[in-house]
């Protein structure tokens, strides 16, 4: 158990804010921001989600009596755009004007129930913003995560957070609460595991914050993967872990995996799984159509893979790439096209591990950790630049 659980878990410390390893310059449309009753708060995020989408600049120096106040063109010379906003009474007013014709192009209010949910108010902004320039959308901006984080001796707590980690709320505490999974696109519920006498795994409602029993195991159970009434689990019934598919509709359990060995973290891929499997007397990984039954290695790039996600062709896992039997190892995210004789490497340095493709297949999120300190990443595949938001806890994992 203790050689599987260290298969799949990974613990993280404290990290800075933000960081920018790579910035890849272009000519892009430039936005000054005036704002009447703005906050440090929210003008902070609206410059870091720029920096996230990277297709504009935005600048904020410049404040107003009100969005209807006449707009000095002639001061924004060199601008394409100008941003106004107004935030007053639990609402977010924007108004953006086109330079070059001097015509109004975005307005929009955005109400929120309190304060503290302003972030995903910028996200959803920012988003609109993107769009009004004509740049291919960014929905993933606008997901929420769910972690859990070590909070004490045998005390795990699932966290709600936006992508930048600027807002966060306790979910469930209380015993050790771990690998929490997203149930369902709307993002309304999650699936998690609870260890008691044995680990049984509950589905927790956002909405009226009641929980239900699902199944309970003697041994690992931990969902990996959910598409529709269909969860992928990793379970150790008879002490070995092996893949089983649940459906939450019938309540049936169907085997998936029956190798002697460790076969964990399924994710569904095509016409069947994805999954890590120590086949070969090390961790790789593998591909197995359920339609015919056949299984084969997907990667021969790199040995002991610890975790893999994929979008369309494009797959990528975190690889040790160090053997220290001492001291920390060296994991780093590899690229690979499965269809292609194709590998970039990801990242340098650290332990970079649990990768989450975004539902585009443009943007990963993952947990970096190094020296000590831990980091919620945001790779931003076709922009070439990661960014690190902080965690200030310990985390087990997460799902986005």
């Amino acid at each position: 158990m203790r050689i599987v659980l260290l298969f799949l878990i990974a613990v993280f410390l404290n990290a800075q804010n933000l960081e920018i390893t790579k910035y890849v310059t272009n000519e892009k449309p430039k936005i000054a921001v005036e704002y009447v009753h703005s906050t440090k708060g929210i003008n902070q995020l609206l410059k870091i989600d720029s920096k996230l989408i990277s297709n504009y600049k935005l600048d904020i120096n410049n404040t107003i009596s009100s969005l209807t106040q006449p707009v000095n063109f002639d001061k924004y010379q060199g601008y394409n755009y100008l941003l106004r906003i107004n935030y007053k009474n639990k609402i977010l007013t924007a108004l953006m004007y086109n330079l070059i014709n001097k015509k109004p192009v975005l307005y929009k209010k955005y109400t929120i129930p309190s304060y503290k949910v302003y972030p995903f108010m910028i996200h959803f902004l920012s988003y609109d913003i993107n769009n009004k320039l004509g740049f291919k959308p960014v929905k993933w901006l606008t997901k929420k995560i769910v972690y859990s984080v070590h909070i004490g001796p045998k005390e795990n707590s699932i966290f709600i957070a936006d992508i930048t980690l600027h807002y966060r709320k306790r979910l469930i505490s209380g015993g050790l609460n771990i690998f929490p999974k997203w149930a369902n696109n709307q993002q309304s519920a999650i699936y998690y595991t609870k260890l008691e006498n044995q680990p049984v795994l509950y589905k927790y409602n956002l909405f009226t914050a009641q929980k239900k029993r699902i199944l309970s195991s003697p041994g690992m159970l931990v969902v990996s993967d959910v598409k529709g009434d269909n969860l992928l689990l990793t379970l150790a019934i008879n002490d070995q872990p092996d893949i089983y598919e649940y459906n939450k509709l019938t309540k049936s359990l169907k085997r998936l995996t029956t190798y002697p060995g460790i076969d964990v973290n399924g994710q569904f891929y095509q016409n069947g799984i994805i999954f890590i499997s120590d086949r070969l007397g090390y961790p790789n990984v593998y591909y197995k159509n359920l339609s015919t039954g056949s299984v084969s290695k997907v990667l021969y790039q790199g040995k002991n893979h610890i975790s893999v996600t994929a979008h369309n062709d494009n797959i990528v896992v975190s690889s040790r790439e160090t053997n220290k039997a001492f001291g920390n190892n060296t994991f780093n995210l590899l690229l690979v096209n499965k269809n292609r004789d194709f590998v970039k490497r990801l990242t340098f340095g650290g332990k970079n591990i649990m990768p989450v493709f975004s539902k585009d297949g443009s943007t990963i999120l993952f947990i970096k950790d190094y020296k000590f300190n831990s980091k919620l990443g945001i790779l931003r595949l076709d922009k070439n630049k990661i960014f690190y938001f902080k965690i200030n806890r310990e985390m087990q994992s997460f799902s986005y």
